[in-house]
């Protein structure tokens, strides 16, 4: 017919591979949407920082001589400590907090019988606290002491005083904050301590 174009389009044997491998990472990506949504899996891809609890709640892990997993529930909040009387430091710490003792809870793990090993922490090992931000401030357990004697300031906290309500922590801070001093949970520079740790571990 007049004034009708035919185009023919010739496929090569590459491009036909090429075709043929889209199609199959197509159809591999519809099927994994088409599957169940699985909590692990929702929780590994949390964003680092990401204070949403994970399925079940939050845990706190310590890692030592051996490893105890703590749920939040099972973390005593007795121990108070007061950042309102601190002195300056980080706005964000001038509140009442409430947790366990640091050396109560590395007492689980440190090999002592049947409590906190001091003269293991005399001695001297590495306290590596995880954040969900991937902060991973490591210190000494030297700094458990002062002259010679065994610091009470020092609070792993899961609670916090806000407008004379004691409630657990915001996001920013959850599921556990490390509080203390004066001076202020060294070596954060005496201003700045560790928040939504996950894990304790001990490095001997």
């Amino acid at each position: 017919m007049a004034g009708q174009i035919r185009i023919s389009v010739t496929e090569t044997p590459e491009a036909g591979k090429a075709t043929e491998a889209a199609r199959a990472a197509l159809a591999a990506a519809l099927a994994l949407a088409a599957l169940p949504a699985s909590p692990a899996l929702a929780w590994a891809a949390t964003p680092a920082g990401d204070a949403s609890p994970p399925p079940g709640g939050w845990t706190l892990t310590l890692v030592g001589k051996k490893k105890v997993v703590l749920p939040i529930a099972k973390v005593p909040a007795r121990f108070a400590w007061n950042g309102a009387k601190a002195g300056d430091i980080n706005p964000t710490l001038r509140y009442v907090y409430k947790g366990q003792r640091l050396q109560r809870l590395l007492g689980l793990v440190d090999g002592g019988k049947p409590s906190f090993n001091v003269a293991r922490a005399k001695k001297g090992y590495k306290i590596r606290l995880i954040c969900l931000d991937g902060y991973k401030p490591t210190f000494s357990s030297r700094i458990l002491f002062k002259k010679g004697k065994l610091r009470t300031d020092l609070i792993v906290a899961k609670r916090k005083m806000v407008d004379s309500v004691l409630q657990p922590l915001p996001e920013a801070e959850a599921p556990f904050r490390l509080v203390g001093g004066p001076p202020i949970t060294q070596p954060f520079d005496n201003k700045l301590s560790a928040r939504g740790i996950v894990r304790i571990r001990l490095i001997f």
